[in-house]
C-alpha cells in the first residue's frame, strides 16, 4: 500500500518541459527602402591626352670617339713598319745629307762636299731605317726590340750590296729601277728582326704563363767533422 501511494506522487512531482516563446505575427508591413538622391556632381574636365616624348636624333659627329684596338693581325702592324722604316731612311739620309754638304762645303769645299753629302746620306738611311721601322710597329702595338731590328736592317744593307754587285755584274748595268727597288732589303730586314723579337717576347710570356709549380728537390749530403762523417739531406723549395 506504500509503494502504491508514492508512484502517483512520484508522477506529480515531474515537471513538463517549457515550450519555446513564439513572436506574435506582426500586422503591419516594412515601409520600402528609399535610395538618397545623388548629388550634383561636375562631369570630369577633358584631359587631353598626354604628349609622348619624341626621341632626337644624334649625329654621329656628336658621339665621343672611340679609340680603336691595337689590331692584332700582322699584316696591318707590318705595313706601317716598312713604311715607318721607309720615312725614316728618307729622313735621316736628307737630314745628314745636308748635314753633310753644309760642314763640306764650310770645311774642304765644293769639290769635296759631295763625298761629304753622300756619306751623311747613308749614315741617315742606316740610322733612320731601324728608328721608323721600330716606332712603326710599337705604335701598332707591337713589342719588339730595337736591337734585333737594328740587326735586320744590317742584314738587309748587306743584302743590298750583294744583290747589287750581283745585277750589275758580267758586262752590263742593271736598270736604275731596279737598283733602286733593292734598297728596300734594309727595311724588309729591320721589319723581320722586329716581329721575330716579338715572337720571342710572346713566346716568353706564354711559357711563364704554364710555368709548372716550383717542386721540392732533395739530395744527399755528405760531410765530415771532428765528430766523425755525417750524412744528410739538403733540399730546395
Amino acid at each position: 500500500m506504500l509503494v502504491l501511494l508514492l508512484v502517483p506522487g512520484l508522477a506529480f512531482a515531474q515537471e513538463a518541459p517549457p515550450e519555446p516563446a513564439q513572436a506574435p505575427a506582426g500586422s503591419l508591413t516594412p515601409p520600402p527602402l528609399v535610395g538618397a538622391p545623388d548629388p550634383d556632381v561636375p562631369p570630369p574636365p577633358d584631359v587631353p591626352p598626354e604628349e609622348v616624348p619624341t626621341r632626337t636624333s644624334v649625329t654621329p659627329e656628336a658621339l665621343p670617339s672611340v679609340k680603336a684596338a691595337p689590331a692584332k693581325d700582322p699584316v696591318p702592324r707590318v705595313a706601317v713598319e716598312v713604311l715607318g722604316g721607309a720615312a725614316g731612311g728618307v729622313v735621316g739620309a736628307t737630314i745628314l745629307g745636308s748635314v753633310g754638304y753644309l760642314l763640306g762645303s764650310a770645311t774642304v769645299g765644293c769639290d769635296e762636299c759631295l763625298v761629304m753629302a753622300v756619306a751623311g746620306a747613308a749614315a741617315g738611311g742606316i740610322i733612320g731605317i731601324p728608328v721608323g721601322t721600330y716606332a712603326g710597329g710599337r705604335f701598332m702595338g707591337g713589342r719588339g726590340r730595337l736591337g734585333p731590328t737594328v740587326a735586320g736592317s744590317m742584314v738587309g744593307w748587306g743584302a743590298t750590296f750583294l744583290a747589287l754587285t750581283l745585277v750589275n755584274s758580267g758586262g752590263t748595268d742593271a736598270p736604275p729601277a731596279v737598283n733602286a727597288a733593292l734598297f728596300i732589303l734594309p727595311v724588309v730586314g729591320a721589319s723581320a728582326g722586329f716581329e721575330l723579337s716579338y715572337g720571342k717576347v710572346l713566346r716568353l710570356e706564354a711559357e711563364q704563363q704554364q710555368a709548372p709549380a716550383p717542386s721540392v728537390r732533395l739530395m744527399p749530403v755528405a760531410t765530415y767533422s771532428a765528430k766523425g762523417p755525417h750524412l744528410g739531406l739538403m733540399g730546395s723549395f
